[in-house]
């Protein structure tokens, strides 16, 4: 049977713009604010405040790329708890890059087991509270490389299961919560045009990451990840993307930080975390339009696929998607888009309305 899901961030929009702008100051602050109502099965209804700050640091220059700070606070009919802070700043003129995450999350998650063997009408349900932290300083050498190191936390805390599932036998790794804090180097090369929507360049981002008790964690195991997205402009009104993705990971990974499929950024069209497992591949394209002045379109689709092992990895168990999307034009200087994509997948398919470009 086909599953058909909405993931919605929001369904309407009010937006006021700070600007902090004189002819003697051009490194302004706009701040949009973005009143928030949704609806998932996994939260029923809804509702909080979220907002986009953008900014330049005093000392930059009139071009210097900006820096930005997500906020999001939501509430549910569930009562489940959002609260999060992602950012990306470029501090001394775009010498440093500075990004990450800081939130706590009290959610309802659903579980469709590990790996490609269980079938697709499985799932149970558990909830959890966690703090988190991500966070990751860069260094720029040259015109577009950024090497640094990675830090991450969660304090996973499991506060109900499904009494006839499987998480609650506590045979698999995370499954009754646990402490995760580990470490890592990474590598940023970005030759975007812009941020939010670019038009050309290049933005890979590339991780080598460890946990175990050298690093505080309550697991030990170690990932490498890569995300390349390359952007072409195929015509004055028209972009092509590309985004590969790939994560192998040794050890006894925590089922909650097992590389995923699904959701709003890979293979929409699938839940997040349809399918997880160790190691992941993803090839995922978008074509993206103009349509007047604030609207758009895309196109898009893609194939991926999970394993517990590079070498087990088949054509059977790969999965592909495909769909169309809407967009609209929130901030006309900076590209900011309100995205609406319907995503369909193998015996599924899904509804997202948020804000910001899958990749």
């Amino acid at each position: 049977m086909k599953k058909t899901f909405v993931c919605i961030n929001l369904v309407f929009i009010v937006s006021v713009n700070i600007l902090c702008q004189t002819p003697k100051n051009p490194n302004r602050l706009k701040f949009i604010v973005l009143p928030l109502v949704f609806y998932s099965p996994d939260t029923k209804l809804g509702g909080g405040l979220g907002g986009i700050v953008t900014f330049n640091f005093p000392k930059d220059s009139i071009n210097a790329r900006r820096s930005s700070v997500t906020i999001g606070a939501a509430y549910t009919q569930l009562n489940q708890f959002l609260l999060y802070f992602p950012f990306q700043l470029y501090p001394q003129n775009q010498n440093y890059l500075i990004n990450g995450e800081v939130g706590y999350y009290r959610y309802v998650y659903n579980y469709f087991g590990t790996g490609n063997g269980f079938p697709d009408d499985y799932s149970e349900k558990y909830s959890a509270t966690y703090p988190r932290l991500r966070l990751n300083v860069a260094k720029k050498y040259g015109s577009n490389l950024y090497l640094g190191v990675r830090y991450a936390f969660d304090k996973f805390t499991m506060t109900a299961r499904d009494s006839g599932g499987l998480l609650i036998k506590n045979t698999i790794t995370g499954s009754n919560g646990g402490l995760v804090s580990g470490a890592g180097l990474s590598m940023t090369y970005d030759t975007r045009n812009q941020i939010f929507y670019p038009t050309g360049g290049w933005l890979v981002d590339a991780q080598v990451y460890t946990e175990g008790g050298y690093t505080g964690s309550d697991f030990n195991y170690q990932r490498l990840s890569i995300d390349a997205a390359r952007y072409i402009q195929t015509s004055k009104n028209t972009v092509l993307v590309v985004n590969a993705i790939g994560i192998v990971s040794l050890g006894d990974v925590p089922f909650h930080q097992l590389a995923l499929l699904g959701g709003g950024k890979r293979l929409r069209g699938y839940y997040e975390g349809k399918y997880r497992d160790k190691d992941l591949f993803v090839l995922q394209s978008e074509w993206r339009f103009s349509i007047g002045r604030r609207f758009g379109g895309v196109v898009f689709g893609g194939v991926g696929g999970i394993s517990d092992k590079i070498s087990h990895f088949s054509i059977q168990n790969t999965k592909l998607n495909g769909g169309i999307g809407a967009r609209f034009m929130l901030d006309k200087a900076q590209h900011i888009n309100i995205r609406a994509d319907y995503g369909i997948g193998y015996k599924s398919s899904g509804f997202y309305l948020t804000i910001g470009e899958a990749f």
